[in-house]
């Protein structure tokens, strides 16, 4: 009968102590984080050079233009280690605008391949002739965006987004998102030379 009571006694004792430390160091899943990016306001300045064949508006609190030749033009972004690349092209024929779509999507082809999918946005401003589209690749790929801008007659510019470093889709989305709006800004600034 004594052992009986110790064991019940010894059962009850196993049972509070387990109880009252297991609820000490809880093993709970890590949460997932982003990277956190504190982005300046934005202050716009105009780019003119009289050897290229656009102007435009680019966020000079962050950017530093390369002027690589008169097609080609890297506004980099060193503190986020990413550039956008323009590149752009005099059309003397129909063809030429044909055979300019046809490489972009190309292009664009290549990158999706990885992507978890692709959003796509029109641009039109009449008055200015300048007609467009901005792509966003979801997923982890190293060009997360891009565009293309053309008068449809004489002018047509490529670009992209290209990152200079590996990383997670939803850790860079604020930076895509920041960058995204200077293009936005591009967009509606650009003037044909």
């Amino acid at each position: 009968m004594r052992i009986i009571k110790m064991n019940k006694f010894f059962l009850l004792f196993i049972i509070a102590y387990s109880i009252f430390f297991s609820c000490e160091n809880s093993l709970l899943p890590k949460q997932s984080g982003f990277l956190k990016m504190d982005f300046k306001d934005p202050k716009y300045k105009i780019f003119e050079d009289e050897n290229s064949l656009i102007d435009f508006y680019y966020n000079s609190s962050f950017v530093d233009i390369e002027i690589k030749n008169p097609q080609i033009i890297s506004l980099q972004y060193p503190e986020f280690n990413l550039s956008m690349d323009l590149f752009s092209d005099n059309m003397r024929e129909r063809k030429d605008l044909d055979n300019n779509l046809t490489d972009f999507s190309l292009i664009l082809d290549t990158h999706s391949i990885r992507s978890n999918g692709i959003i796509m946005r029109e641009y039109e401003n009449i008055d200015k002739k300048v007609y467009g589209k901005l792509f966003e690749i979801t997923g982890d790929v190293a060009s997360p965006i891009k565009f293309y801008l053309t008068d449809s007659v004489s002018n047509f510019i490529s670009g992209s987004i290209n990152l200079k470093f590996k990383s997670k889709y939803d850790s860079i989305y604020p930076l895509i998102q920041y960058v995204k709006n200077d293009i936005l800004v591009l967009f509606q600034s650009i003037n044909w030379n």
